[in-house]
């Protein structure tokens, strides 16, 4: 789902940029859309993603234990980069939930980054090869280019444009 992700919703400087890293395993990537108050219900995800016009950057944020992104697989233990699903918010406006790559472990140590919580639940039925974990932010903050941009993009100074059918995201 991550290198899929990347391919499908990403610019060509995205993929350019990511899926080399993730094909050489120099990144290990996770997808992380299902909430645990909310299972794939896209449209009610919790997750934020703020836009700071100031440092151009977004403040990804989990207000509630029911927006903790929950059961998807390699999130546990294993991911060092995510594509997280969240509310893309700018100066109170709210354009839906769209697709964000997030950093949540070191690559050098592996250890979670900052704001970064992370773990795992335990095997599923039938699947028990999977890292299957929870993963939650508290004011994470990632460059605004990372905000999956083949279909939906958000300048520097905050407009939003559509590249194309934005149900693509979904």
């Amino acid at each position: 789902m991550f290198t899929e992700c990347i391919a499908t919703l990403g610019s060509p400087e995205q993929k350019k940029k990511w899926l080399p890293l993730a094909d050489n395993l120099n990144i290990i990537g996770g997808y992380a859309q299902t909430e645990l108050g909310h299972g794939s219900n896209v449209a009610d995800l919790e997750t934020t993603a703020t836009l700071d016009l100031k440092t151009d950057e977004f403040v990804i944020h989990t207000p509630s234990i029911r927006a903790t992104k929950y059961w998807p697989g390699s999130i546990g233990l294993q991911s060092t980069h995510n594509i997280v699903f969240a509310r893309a918010l700018v100066d109170g406006n709210d354009y839906g939930v769209q697709p964000f790559m997030v950093q949540v472990r070191s690559t050098e140590d592996h250890k979670l980054l900052p704001g970064v919580e992370a773990g795992d639940v335990g095997e599923k039925l039938g699947y028990a090869t999977m890292d299957n974990g929870y993963l939650s932010f508290d004011k994470v903050r990632i460059p605004r280019t990372n905000l999956l941009s083949r279909f939906v993009e958000i300048d520097k100074e905050g407009n939003f444009s559509l590249n194309g059918d934005p149900r693509m995201v979904y």
